[in-house]
């Protein structure tokens, strides 16, 4: 069996680029979040930092 995704961390410096690297790093592990039957969830760490994983707790739709 293939082990869940490892989480995405992204860091951004321009507030203008937060929406689109978030929508990035969380397409990257939705796909096999998917095929784990897991949710995907977002956690803001610092100003600027990310970290997107894949989540057996957080609900898929």
């Amino acid at each position: 069996m293939e082990s869940p995704p490892g989480p995405v961390e992204i860091k951004v410096e321009e507030a203008t680029a937060v929406e689109r690297a978030i929508d990035d790093a969380i397409a990257s592990v939705k796909e096999a979040a998917d095929r784990h039957q897991t949710g995907v969830m977002l956690t803001r760490i610092a100003p600027g930092r990310y970290v997107v994983r894949a989540r057996p707790a957080v609900p898929t739709d």
